[in-house]
C-alpha cells in the first residue's frame, strides 16, 4: 500500500468502543483502613509524622515533608471550617435536583489536607464553623458516608 493511502486511511480512524474485563477490588491501605474505624466509631483521625508534628487528611503512611512512616493517629475536631463550598442543582444522574446540594471542603485546626462532604443548613459560606452529623452507631460501616452532613455549629 502506498504511503498516501495508509495516511488516508489512518485519518479516517477517529475512534472504536472496545471492553476490557479487568476487575479489581481495592483496600484502604493501613493508614485509610484505621481512618474509616475512627468514622465508624464517631471520630475523625488524622495521622501524624512523628518527626516534624505535622498532622495529615486523609491520613498517609509517609509524612511528605520528612519521608518518615507515620505510625501515629489523631483525633481533630469535632469541629471544622469550610474552606471551600459549591451548590449543584443537578444530580450524579444528570437530573435537576429539587433542591441544591452543597458541598464543601472542611478543614481541621493545625492538619494539612481535609474532608470534601457535603453540607446542610442556612447561612453556610466560607469561613463557617461545621461539625460532623453521623449516621445512628447501628448503621455505620466504615465508610466516609458515616457522616451524613456537616452541620453549622
Amino acid at each position: 500500500m502506498p504511503l498516501n493511502d495508509r495516511i488516508t486511511s489512518v485519518e479516517k480512524l477517529r475512534a472504536w468502543t472496545d471492553k476490557i474485563p479487568f476487575h479489581y477490588e481495592y483496600t484502604a491501605g493501613v493508614a485509610g483502613e484505621k481512618f474509616l474505624r475512627g468514622l465508624q466509631e464517631g471520630r475523625i483521625l488524622a495521622s501524624e509524622c512523628g518527626k516534624c508534628g505535622k498532622l495529615f487528611m486523609p491520613p498517609k503512611m509517609y509524612c511528605v515533608d520528612c519521608y518518615v512512616e507515620t505510625r501515629r493517629f489523631r483525633e481533630v475536631g469535632p469541629g471544622g471550617e469550610v474552606l471551600a463550598l459549591a451548590k449543584s442543582s443537578v444530580g450524579f444522574d444528570g437530573r435537576r435536583l429539587a433542591r441544591p446540594k452543597t458541598f464543601v471542603f472542611v478543614g481541621f485546626k493545625g492538619v494539612t489536607g481535609g474532608l470534601i462532604h457535603t453540607a446542610s443548613g442556612e447561612g453556610l459560606e466560607i469561613g463557617s464553623k461545621v461539625a460532623p452529623r453521623f449516621r445512628p452507631r447501628p448503621k455505620r460501616e466504615g465508610s466516609v458516608l458515616d457522616i451524613e452532613c456537616f452541620v453549622k455549629s
